[in-house]
Formats: C-alpha cells, sequence, structure tokens
C-alpha cells in the first residue's frame, strides 16, 4: 500500500560531495559543460533532484541518492557535450553519464534505471513498462515544467518550498537556448524522444 499524501515527504535528501564521489563527480561534471552564467540551469536540476527523490520516497522506490542525484546532474547535458554520440540529447545524456561515472560504484543499481530515467525524463506521457525510478524522474521534470502546477500527489507547500530554495533565476533564457539547440541540431527530437 502507497503513503498517504499526508505522508509524503517535504523535502529531498541532502548530500555532502565530500562524502560521495558520485556527488562530487556529478557538481566537477556539471561546472565544466555548462555553459550558462546564472544559476538557472543547475537550480532547474537540483530542482529535478529534489521532486524525484520525494516522489520516489513516497511511493517507496529504491534508488540511492547519489545516484539519483548524478542522474539529475547529468540529464540535460547531451545538449551541451561535444563528445558524446546519440540520435537525440537524451540518449547523449546517457552516454555522458556512462562515460564519466564508469569507474564509481553506483550502489549495484540496475542499468535500465539509469538509463530509463535519462532516456524518458522528458517525456509527456508515461512509457509503458519502465520502471518505477523512471516514472518518478518523468513525473518531476512535468512537476518542475509546469511550475508546480501539477505535483502527482506532492504536498504543493512541499513543491513550492523547493521552487523557492532554488529560484529559476536565468532559466528562461536556458531553455530558449535549449530550443534553438535541439531545432538547429535535432529537430525530430521534438516528436521522437519528447511525444513519443
Amino acid at each position: 500500500m502507497l503513503p498517504s499524501v499526508m505522508d509524503a515527504p517535504t523535502s529531498a535528501p541532502s548530500l555532502d560531495p565530500a562524502a560521495s564521489p558520485l556527488v562530487e563527480r556529478a557538481e566537477e561534471t556539471f561546472r565544466r559543460l555548462n555553459v550558462y552564467e546564472g544559476r538557472g540551469f543547475l537550480h532547474h536540476c537540483k530542482r529535478l533532484f529534489s521532486f524525484a527523490s520525494m516522489l520516489m520516497e513516497r511511493e517507496q522506490v529504491a534508488l540511492a541518492p547519489d545516484v539519483a542525484y548524478a542522474i539529475a546532474m547529468v540529464h540535460d547535458l547531451g545538449l551541451l557535450s561535444e563528445q558524446e554520440e546519440g540520435h537525440n540529447y537524451m540518449q547523449r545524456s546517457r552516454a555522458l553519464f556512462w562515460r564519466v561515472f564508469a569507474d564509481l560504484p553506483l550502489h549495484d543499481t540496475d542499468p535500465r534505471v539509469i538509463d530509463e530515467c535519462l532516456l524518458f525524463n522528458h517525456r509527456v506521457f508515461r512509457v509503458p513498462n519502465t520502471t518505477r525510478a523512471a516514472e518518478c524522474f518523468r513525473r518531476a521534470v512535468w512537476i518542475e515544467h509546469t511550475r508546480g502546477l501539477r505535483t502527482y500527489g506532492l504536498p504543493r507547500e512541499a513543491v513550492r518550498r523547493v521552487f523557492d530554495s532554488y529560484e529559476r533565476n536565468d532559466f528562461d533564457a536556458v531553455l530558449w537556448d535549449f530550443t534553438k539547440r535541439t531545432l538547429r541540431r535535432e529537430p525530430l527530437t521534438i516528436v521522437h524522444g519528447i511525444f513519443f
């Protein structure tokens, strides 16, 4: 039986980069590839981690917090990295994940979980037969992109606190740049990758 809405967590777990090589590597990778001056993109990734963690806790989905954090921090970096190959930026984000974290322990996480969290997080509709963690990440993206209008059972006050903690800053400009990059490099991703 799933916990009730009243049992929903009110915040994501806190992570210490010094205590987790995954967190440290994720932050270093993000700093290296991020091309934006403001904090909007960084805050977007931290909001995604927060919402995904809250959903997974509520739905009793097991995924190590530092693995979830690493996924959140690299989930859009396929748009910016020039080294990875793939037909769309989700595939390149997955390739980036496996390249930069190849030498670090992932707490025996099923690779399918990581792949699906990275490949399907932007889908508008639920992808049949995906892992529960991947569905939590997909829902987290839509909490983010609807600015909290959708909560998927999380308390609205808890969702609002995440938005207040990690303000949007220049994220609208980042999204506009993401759109231009996608339309210029891989316009079919708007259909194949987001809708299907």
